[in-house]
């Protein structure tokens, strides 16, 4: 039987500039991969000056698929 683990995302979506701090990533660095697709952002529709917040959660679904189990999203 395999067991179940059990991941919690705490914030879905996290603004740039906090993204930044906890990774240590330069804002710059950051954009540049917003902008070439490496970091999943929410979709700001009709808002061109709305806060760019990073996707938390497709990235944490990217490093599981990245490991050797199966995933069932609920």
């Amino acid at each position: 039987m395999r067991p179940d683990i059990t991941i919690t995302i705490p914030v879905p979506f996290l603004p740039l500039h906090e993204y930044c701090r906890l990774t240590g990533t330069a804002i710059g660095t950051a954009r540049d991969m917003i902008r070439d697709g490496r970091l999943p952002v929410r979709n700001k529709s009709d808002k061109p000056r709305a806060r760019v917040e990073v996707n938390m959660a497709a990235l944490t679904v990217e490093a599981l698929n990245g490991c050797a189990i199966s995933l069932n999203a609920q």
